[in-house]
């Protein structure tokens, strides 16, 4: 166990290229999610060592112990290898996440959730950027919303999005792109989730406000309490009004309507 007081600084090197917010917050929800067993501690040397096989083994026996959550009092996640029996008016995401970002079990997701079943309406269109395991597209197209276009930059997790829109019949309704961009969002939807970082949606927030109707509903999550406020700030310059903000410890999640002319497009 890392020793009280301690702050570890991870030093690595990536490309600065279109998928540099997207491997940052893998590397942050991986970070996270390091089990206790795997990390070893020299408090004489301070130095702190991952092991990386002791870490794949202690989660993939996490994988087991995986279990139907309940978000709100309609929306459940559960993998696929348990069982649940669902009450009326249970809307259940079967999410087997493998190695993406998205099984219900951080505070961001679950937030992102919450906001979308408070503010989904009657939306037609939706899109997800930074899709992870496509929990937020699925949950949106079995929510109501007829077409939802999934974004997620890197393949892998791509590739268990898609696999997960299948596990949940919503192939008529969700499309996965595996890009870094929202240039699959051809015309403005309804509603956009967005769940990344405060730096990704700061950096971003004219071209996803750019894919938002007049009148239509963003959702942002993936931001502390402190950062936050450097997304809230922006809002009203990308003609977005704050209607809600959700917190969880120390996690926030923000809804906004688009009221006005954005700052640009990407």
């Amino acid at each position: 166990m890392v020793p009280d007081g301690w702050t570890i600084r991870v030093t690595g090197y990536l490309p600065v290229d279109d998928p540099l917010e997207a491997r940052l917050r893998r590397v942050c929800a991986a970070l996270h999610n390091l089990p206790e067993p795997a990390i070893h501690v020299d408090e004489e040397a301070r130095i702190v060592t991952v092991d990386c096989a002791q870490a794949r083994e202690v989660l993939g026996d996490a994988r087991q112990v995986l279990r139907p959550l309940r978000i709100t009092e309609r929306i459940v996640v559960k993998p696929p290898w348990k069982s649940f029996e669902s009450g009326r008016g249970d809307i259940v995401l079967e999410i087997d996440p493998e190695a993406a970002f998205g099984s219900g079990l951080h505070e961001s997701t679950r937030l992102c959730l919450r906001a979308l079943e408070r503010h989904v309406g009657h939306a037609e269109t939706a899109a997800d950027f930074g899709s992870g395991t496509g929990i937020l597209a699925i949950a949106a197209a079995k929510l109501g919303v007829a077409r939802v276009i999934a974004i997620e930059a890197h393949p892998e997790s791509a590739r268990v999005a898609r696999a997960n829109v299948r596990r949940n019949r919503v192939e008529g309704q969700v499309q996965v792109h595996c890009a870094s961009s929202l240039e699959a969002v051809t015309t403005p939807v309804d509603l956009l989730t967005a769940n990344l970082t405060a730096e990704g949606i700061t950096a971003r927030l004219a071209a996803i406000t750019g894919r938002v109707k007049q009148g239509g509903v963003l959702l942002f999550s993936g931001m502390t309490d402190e950062n936050s406020q450097d997304v809230e700030r922006l809002l009203p310059r990308a003609g977005c009004a704050l209607i809600e903000r959700l917190s969880e410890g120390n996690w926030v999640a923000l809804a906004a309507v688009k009221t006005g002319s954005t700052l640009g497009r990407e």
